[in-house]
């Protein structure tokens, strides 16, 4: 996947997660096989725990019905249908296409 023409959001901005908020996501889940929703799903539980154990952020690749967005936040908890981002904010798993772990 393509990152470099994405915008960047921090959870750490104030004019960022007002954009975070106004993302329509689609009802349909941006992945189509079960295994990279698998994968999806481990990556972010590893992201839940490594948040337990330092503070970790992870870049989110998130699609929502116009566009991609990159998205640099911690993981505090993941369920089945929602993740909850630093600052108690959640967004649907359904529309993470990525989850990277920078270095």
């Amino acid at each position: 996947m393509e990152n470099l023409n994405m915008t960047m959001l921090s959870i750490h901005s104030a004019n960022d997660v007002e954009i975070l908020a106004r993302m329509v996501f689609k009802a349909d889940d941006v992945l189509k096989t079960e295994r990279e929703k698998i994968r999806r799903h481990a990556s972010l539980l590893k992201a839940a725990v490594l948040d337990s154990l330092s503070n970790f952020e992870v870049v989110l690749t998130l699609e929502d019905k116009e566009s991609f967005k990159l998205l640099r936040s911690r993981i505090i908890a993941t369920g089945d249908d929602r993740v909850m981002l630093d600052k108690g904010l959640t967004i649907p798993v359904q529309c993470i296409k990525q989850i990277d772990f920078p270095q």
